[in-house]
C-alpha cells in the first residue's frame, strides 16, 4: 500500500490506475548469485539452457533423484554446473541465493517453496505463478 502522506501525487495516480499487471521488472547478475535449480527433467533442462545462455558463468547447483542425459552432456561444458543425483532435502538450501523449482510434483514444489521462503529465498515455481516469487523471461541476445 502507498503511503498517502509521504507520496501524496503517487497514490492518487495508483488509485485512478485500471486493475493491471503489478509485476516489477529486474535484471539480475546472475553470474554473482548462487543458483539452486531443484529438478532434472525437460522443464529443468530448459530452465538450466535459459540461465547459462544469458549467464553462463552462474554457480548453478542443479538437485534431482533423476537427470536427464542432456543436462548431464550440458554439464561438460559448465564447470559452475554441479550436479546432485539425489532426492531433495531442505539441507540443499544451504548456500543458494535464488531457488528455480521444476518438478513434476506440486505437493513437493509447495515444500521446496515453503523451505525456502523460511530462509528468505527468492522462488520461482516452473508453470506455478502463484508460487513464484518472480518470472523467467526471455531476452533477446544481439
Amino acid at each position: 500500500m502507498i503511503d498517502s502522506e509521504t507520496y501524496p501525487s503517487l497514490s492518487n495516480e495508483v488509485s485512478s490506475l485500471p486493475e493491471s499487471n503489478h509485476l516489477f521488472p529486474v535484471f539480475l547478475k546472475l553470474e554473482q548469485l548462487s543458483v539452486l535449480l531443484v529438478g532434472g527433467g525437460n522443464v529443468a533442462w530448459e530452465k538450466l539452457n535459459a540461465i547459462l545462455v544469458n549467464a553462463p558463468a552462474t554457480r548453478i547447483r542443479l538437485v534431482a533423484k533423476e537427470i536427464d542425459d542432456r543436462i548431464h552432456a550440458l554439464a561438460t561444458g559448465y564447470p559452475h554446473l554441479l550436479l546432485e543425483q539425489k532426492s531433495y532435502t531442505k539441507e540443499v538450501l544451504q548456500n543458494a541465493e535464488l531457488v528455480v523449482v521444476a518438478v513434476n510434483d506440486i505437493p513437493l514444489s509447495e515444500q521446496i517453496r515453503s523451505d525456502a521462503k523460511a530462509l528468505g529465498l527468492l522462488v520461482n515455481v516452473a508453470d506455478k505463478p502463484a508460487l513464484c516469487d518472480f518470472y523467467l523471461g526471455s531476452i533477446v541476445q544481439k
